[in-house]
């Protein structure tokens, strides 16, 4: 734990990174803005699993679907990419993640805007924030060559310098994006999870993804799953480092699309309680909740489960707000969720809704992958296999075959994960699928 005087200053200082820090990185040039409706009820939507449901434990997905957009090119982007050149990192690690560092910035746009920070004991500024002209495209390959390992894992240091030169970007709007990569498990500065996780919160509150790359089998996947979760951005296995440069080019081709940043799920219970969301984190204001969502692309599908408790016809209401990556504006759209209640388990059967179900087995599969990865770690393979196949046969109680297509593979690949490859492999690769799983 950091003393409270440490932990005000870090707060402090990303603070003032103010509102540029997350950017996408496209492949495209011109910026033609994207055209959105400020309000649809085809992008929100929140069911039960069935028409008329019993009172007491429920699980609701709530569904958002950005529309495809009739004008789309990708929009600036303010970019700081934080690397750990830790000792942990040397040799063909550190080459590979330089190698892909260099492809990216060779990627970039004059529209865009980079900084290159890398942190070990404490965080170094490779290059600072400018324009990607090609000037400064040829500085970043210079200074990139020169990046070299040692030292211990301060990530809190990285994210510190990596906000201070976000908030100096020369770009006004567009996507602002923070990449993080670590083979390391944090051990200097700030270390403790939860505050690296309070730092995280901090910086997407002024608008700015993080996203979060592990590589190899040493990093604390728990936490960088939960920067990523709190950043509204994204995470990646990466267990070859040869495989960064194709991580890249897939974060900057989903970057190119995005049409809403700075996403907020916002529920209002009625006739409810809403205990948790399945792999998201929430946030409780009065009577309202708040779920901090990824930036989403021009006809994304994403998926939000929550579990509570419904106690009547009224359940809550659920707003979505977001902002153009071009101009900042600000999109909210809303909806309703209402049921009938019975007593009869064979009229909920009768009800059933599909979509909603799939999603609800989806998400708690996804928690049962994690249940088995700790199963694994403390009982071995036959535990975890267990603990999925319960979990395999719920699923297909409720789930049409057509519909079961995501949970079977991830479950499928769980068990082979937990059965052939080494420990550390296979909890990695498992909370991984769990992740995607929810989403």
């Amino acid at each position: 734990m950091v003393a409270i005087a440490s932990r005000a200053r870090t707060a402090v200082a990303i603070t003032a990174a103010g509102s540029a820090v997350i950017a996408g990185l496209l492949l495209q040039q011109r910026t033609p803005r994207c055209v959105l409706p400020n309000e649809s009820s085809e992008i929100l939507t929140a069911q039960l699993t069935s028409q008329k449901v019993i009172s007491g434990d429920q699980d609701i997905a709530v569904t958002i679907r950005m529309p495809k957009a009739a004008e789309l090119q990708r929009p600036p982007l303010s970019l700081v990419v934080v690397l750990d050149r830790s000792g942990s990192m040397h040799g063909e690690p550190l080459e590979n993640a330089k190698r892909a560092a260099t492809t990216l910035v060779d990627k970039l746009a004059t529209s865009d805007g980079f900084a290159l920070v890398t942190f070990s004991d404490t965080d170094q500024l490779i290059l600072n924030m400018g324009r990607a002209t090609e000037a400064h495209k040829r500085e970043a390959v210079e200074a990139i060559d020169k990046i070299y390992d040692e030292g211990g894992t301060c990530t809190s240091c990285g994210l510190q310098r990596g906000a201070a030169e976000l908030e100096r970007s020369p770009i006004k709007g567009g996507v602002e994006r923070m990449v993080l990569i670590s083979d390391g498990q944090a051990n200097e500065g700030v270390w403790d999870r939860d505050e690296l996780v309070d730092m995280a919160q901090v910086i997407a509150a002024h608008g700015v993804s993080l996203t979060t790359v592990g590589v190899g089998l040493d990093f604390d996947e728990q936490t960088m799953i939960r920067l990523g979760e709190v950043g509204r951005g994204n995470y990646y296995f990466v267990q070859d480092t040869a495989n960064l440069g194709a991580m890249f080019a897939s974060e900057l081709s989903d970057l190119g699309a995005t049409v809403a940043t700075d996403v907020h799920l916002v529920i209002e219970p009625h006739a409810s309680e809403v205990t948790w969301a399945y792999g998201y984190p929430m946030a409780k204001a009065g009577t309202k909740i708040e779920i901090p969502i990824a930036d989403l692309r021009a006809g994304e599908v994403r998926k939000v489960v929550l579990h509570g408790q419904v106690a009547g016809p009224d359940v809550a209401r659920f707003e979505l707000t977001w902002r153009t990556p071009i101009d900042r504006t600000l999109h909210s759209t809303a909806t309703s969720l209402t049921t009938q209640l019975t007593r009869d388990p064979a009229v909920v059967a009768a009800t059933r809704i599909l979509d909603a179900s799939a999603a609800v087995e989806e998400a708690r599969t996804a928690r049962a992958l994690e249940d088995a990865t700790k199963a694994f770690e403390q009982y071995g393979a036959e535990s975890a296999k267990r603990v999925i196949e319960r979990q395999l046969v719920r699923a297909r109680a409720t789930v049409p075959a057509e519909k079961l297509e995501r949970i079977e593979r991830a479950a499928n690949d769980a068990v082979h994960s937990f059965e052939m490859q080494e420990p550390e492999q296979a909890k990695k690769a498992t909370r991984t699928g769990a992740y995607l799983l929810e989403r």
